[in-house]
Order: structure tokens, then sequence, then C-alpha cells
């Protein structure tokens, strides 16, 4: 495990007593209290949710059958998984009576295929962003993603609006109480990979259910999946939006220098990021 120190702007090891996770890709992560969850597969292939216990210093494996999984969100008393394999039941997790449950599958119109473009809980609901596309004469025409609402107290799906553009491999997240889609791509492949060009940010408004175009007036073209939102510069790395502390301040003119965050790029793919609370002295050199 390793942390991202601000201040040094470079990736270090957490103190040398934090066990090894087994798991050789790890998909997405969330923390609830003093764990963190991973979402991995194992090395002989098995996918597991990974528990590790920051009191205890211990990893703990929760097996589950949602195969691969793109995201964790925290909703209440309960862990989402978050699969883009519609066809089965997505389960959550429960951590009062530690096992895990099914709940309603969204409802995916004749003809489409959906990829999941990133969920964020937002008033106590879980908002799942597909990007869609279908095949027309042998030929994939990639659609707007759509957005769906999941309400845990009627375990019913709602399907709010679609996007102004394609999003696939995207991430959804909260700022200041509006949902922004941002990074990925507006292609995919059949097989999955993302292709074509970086997908434009954009706004949900709740009230009236639409999706509106973020200008990014102060980024320059980079390769650190640098985004400009209400002021502030995220980072989308590995699919998880790391807010920098950068602020723009009104009026500004000139681009964001974002040349002393190279090193934040610099991480596996198949690592998973979250914020996670841990000891001060878990950050101290060996």
């Amino acid at each position: 495990m390793q942390y991202f120190d601000v201040e040094a702007k470079t990736w270090k090891p957490l103190a040398s007593t934090t066990p090894v996770i087994e798991a050789v890709y790890c998909y997405c992560a969330a923390s609830a209290g003093n764990n963190l969850y991973v979402a991995g597969m194992a090395p002989v292939g098995d996918h597991y949710i990974y528990r590790y216990d920051t009191e205890s210093n211990v990893w703990e494996k929760l097996p589950h059958s949602c195969v691969e999984i793109s995201n964790l969100c925290i909703v209440d008393d309960y862990m989402y998984a978050v699969s883009s394999n519609c066809n089965q039941f997505p389960q959550r997790y429960s951590f009062a009576k530690w096992q895990w449950q099914t709940f309603a599958k969204v409802s995916i119109q004749s003809g489409y295929r959906f990829s999941c473009s990133g969920a964020a809980v937002f008033y106590s609901k879980l908002y799942v962003l597909y990007g869609r596309f279908v095949n027309s004469g042998g030929y994939w025409s990639m659609q707007n993603a759509e957005l769906h609402c999941f309400d845990p107290a009627k375990n019913e799906w709602e399907v709010k609006a679609t996007t102004c553009k394609p999003h696939f491999g995207s991430s959804l997240f909260v700022v200041n109480s509006r949902i922004y889609v941002a990074g990925g791509y507006d292609f995919i492949t059949p097989n999955g990979t993302l292709q074509g060009n970086l997908a434009l940010v954009e706004v949900y408004d709740r009230e009236n259910n639409t999706w509106s175009v973020v200008e990014q007036n102060h980024i320059p073209p980079n390769n650190r999946n640098a985004v400009e939102i209400e002021g502030k510069v995220y980072f989308v790395i590995n699919k998880f939006p790391l807010d920098s502390g950068i602020r723009i301040p009104s009026g500004e003119l000139y681009p964001v220098h974002l040349g002393e965050w190279e090193n934040l790029a610099k991480i596996a793919s198949t690592a998973g990021l979250c914020y996670l609370p841990v000891k001060r002295e878990s950050l101290k050199p060996e």
C-alpha cells in the first residue's frame, strides 16, 4: 500500500508493518470507519472484496458473486457493488449482518449494451452512469450516457437524463452538492477497450434533470487527467477523482501550472485508489 504525499508530490509506502494484499488486480476501493474495502482479483483468478482493518492491521477476504466490480459505494449501512454486467442481480453488503443480499437490476433497452461509467452517492441514493452503445448493421454506434438512480427505500431504479456526449470509463463524483462526470473516453470497443477522444466534463442539474458541458478554460493539454470543476482542479487517476487542493481565483485568465504533479499519474493501472484515514505513525519512514 502507498499514499500520495501532497507536499512532496510523490508516492510513498505506508509503514512496513502494513501487510501486503494478495490481489494481482484492484478495480476500486472504498472506506467505511476503520475499514478499507478493495474489490480485486486473486492470483488464481477468483474475485474478492478484501477488507483491511486499520486498527488490527490485517486483511480478510469477503467472497462474492459479482465478478468484476466497477465501483464500491457506501450508502448508510450498506456497501453497494456496482458492475458493468447488468444481466446479473447486483449485490450489496450489510455491515450489520455481515452478509450479501441482491437488489433490483437496472433495466436495459433492447438492442443496447451498457458499460458502467461511474457511480456516486447523492442524497442517500445510488447514482450510476452507464455508457451505451448499439450494433446497427455490424457497426457499433456510441450513444450518450444514461444516468440511473437507485432508491434503497423502494428497491427501485429510476432512469434520469442522458448526457450531452458519450462517456466510457469515466468517473462520477459529487462536488458542492452537484454530480459531475469526468475522465474516460467517448468510444469503447465490444471487448471493453477504451478509444477515441477524451470525454468532456459534464455536470448534472438534479432539479431540472439535465446535463451540461463544463468548459475547461484553465486546464492546458496534459497527460495527467486534470479537470477544472467549480474553480478546483481534480485529477482522475485510475477512475478515482482526487482533489489536488489547487484553487483557481475568480477572474483568472491564465492556465494552471501542472508540471509539479507529474508523479501523481505514475501509479500502476492495477491499483485501486480511495481516501483512507490512517494513523500518523503509519506515514513515518522506517
